[in-house]
């Protein structure tokens, strides 16, 4: 787990935790996943910028 999310879990009692331990797994596996979906999105924007940039199209 990411330190965020280790924390938030340590902050639970300990009679909960494993309850809600697939919980915290599912939060962080989509956090990661939207973390790397905005940066290839920014990547891309970027590079067609560029693109455009050279090709002299856009001002």
């Amino acid at each position: 787990m990411t330190p965020f999310w280790r924390e938030v879990y340590g902050s639970l009692p300990a009679h909960v935790r494993e309850r809600y331990l697939s919980e915290f797994v599912a939060a962080e596996r989509w956090e990661l996943t939207i973390g790397s979906l905005i940066e290839v999105w920014t990547r891309a924007k970027k590079a067609t910028r560029d693109v455009f940039q050279t090709l002299n199209f856009a001002k």
